[in-house]
């Protein structure tokens, strides 16, 4: 079959993002990024910012993806870098920020992550008629989320990037249809899709006979994945050491350190790097019952270490998915501190979210009008579907059997580029 578009499927993340091409003649392009940190199909969501001088003015340069990392790793606390970036979409309380000298939105950083990752593909958009499918969460991350809010910033930040007319889809029904595409696929599939900042669950139909008809049935999601267990190893491992817990003090009193987890978040820490915040904690370090430790916070975000941490804590939660316990050494970043971590400390620390998880999944059930029973397969995909103690909410509810999974990084970006090429040879 041929259509008569390029056809793209394109899963912004909030921790990577992966874009897959269908051609007109039906050749399947995935795109990967070759860099000194090797070949891979992620293009992580992360962008970094410097300033250069043209001669008169200062200007704001950027790179993205694996090659904002190495930018970043070479000239270090003389950049900006920014993750996460998804987790603000849907937050009314943040518009703009400082980077360096300019003001940007949420939308311009979004946009210049897109336009980076566009420039290292070789889609002929100038000659070539195109259909963009693009993923979203069942619901967007945040405490108070807005929902049409981040919608419409999503869609913002795509047409600054020069994508216009872009379909937005549920990333686990992208993922099902990638799914149901397989000779595996039959009757009820219940679709864990496992991101940065979502989990995101859809109940299938799919009919039999040569034609699989695909049917979504049911939908419902959780701002709860990776990033909150990344979150919660730092919050209940890694701050401790950097001041959590202690006191200070004040006006003769011994007062608690301060110390909101939310402001904590990859996506938060990043933007702490300012005057008045590393003021403020110096001034806390005068005044710290343990200053040591106030000094290695200032240390990370002086020196803009959070990119460096977020490796040691990918590090221990993948480690802890195959052993029981593991160390976060803390020298890899200048800080004499070694802290073990076994699973059942983690797995402790992440019940709330599990429990959030699990009544999730329990919600596209009952929106379905199914119960565990009837579902005949459960597709998982996503970097959390490895975390032991999600897998055996599956395997509990629906028999280990019934579990089989995709590539967890690519199955939605495959699927919306299948949906947007059938959609294609449909018109």
């Amino acid at each position: 079959m041929t259509s008569n578009a390029f056809s793209i499927g394109l899963d912004f993340g909030t921790t990577n993002t992966v874009i897959t091409t269908i051609t007109p003649a039906g050749e399947r392009v995935h795109h990967s990024f070759n860099t000194d940190l090797g070949d891979n199909r992620n293009f992580r969501s992360l962008i970094c910012y410097w300033e250069d001088d043209d001669g008169t003015r200062p200007v704001l340069e950027h790179s993205s993806g694996p090659y904002g990392i190495l930018d970043y790793l070479e000239w270090g606390s003389d950049q900006r870098l920014i993750m996460s970036m998804k987790s603000y979409l849907a937050d009314k309380s943040f518009n703009r920020t400082q980077i360096l000298h300019c003001q940007l939105s949420i939308e311009d950083m979004i946009a210049d992550v897109l336009k980076d990752l566009l420039s290292k593909t070789d889609i002929p958009f100038e000659t070539n008629s195109v259909r963009i499918v693009a993923g979203r969460p069942v619901v967007f991350a945040g405490a108070r989320a807005d929902e049409d809010l981040a919608l419409h910033r999503l869609g913002n930040a795509f047409e600054k990037a020069g994508l216009s007319n872009v379909e937005f889809v549920f990333e686990p029904a992208a993922a099902g249809y990638k799914f149901a595409k397989s000779n595996e696929a039959k009757g009820l599939v219940l679709v864990a899709d496992f991101g940065g900042g979502t989990s995101d669950f859809s109940v299938l139909k799919l009919e039999e006979g040569a034609n699989r008809q695909y049917q979504p049935i049911a939908h419902s999601g959780v701002g709860i994945a990776g990033d909150r267990f990344d979150a919660k190893i730092f919050d209940f491992a890694i701050s401790p050491m950097l001041g959590k817990g202690s006191t200070y003090e004040s006006f003769g009193k011994s007062i608690p350190i301060p110390w909101q987890p939310g402001n904590f978040m990859w996506h938060r820490m990043a933007l702490m790097r300012n005057k008045k915040d590393l003021d403020y904690w110096k001034r806390m370090c005068r005044h710290s019952h343990e200053p040591e430790k106030i000094k290695r916070l200032v240390h990370v975000i002086e020196e803009g270490l959070l990119f460096q941490i977020n490796r040691l804590v990918l590090k221990a939660k993948e480690d802890l998915s195959n052993k029981s316990q593991t160390t976060v050494d803390l020298k890899e970043i200048g800080l004499d501190v070694e802290i073990p971590i076994t699973r059942q400390e983690f797995e402790h620390c992440i019940r709330d979210e599990l429990s959030k998880i699990e009544t999730s999944v329990e919600d596209v059930l009952k929106n379905a009008d199914v119960v565990s029973e009837q579902i005949d397969q459960v597709f998982m995909t996503g970097g959390t579907s490895h975390t032991p103690a999600v897998r055996q909410i599956f395997f509990d509810m629906f028999g280990e059997d019934k579990i089989s999974g995709g590539n967890e990084f690519s199955s939605v970006a495959d699927g919306l580029a299948e949906m947007a090429f059938d959609q294609s040879i449909a018109d």
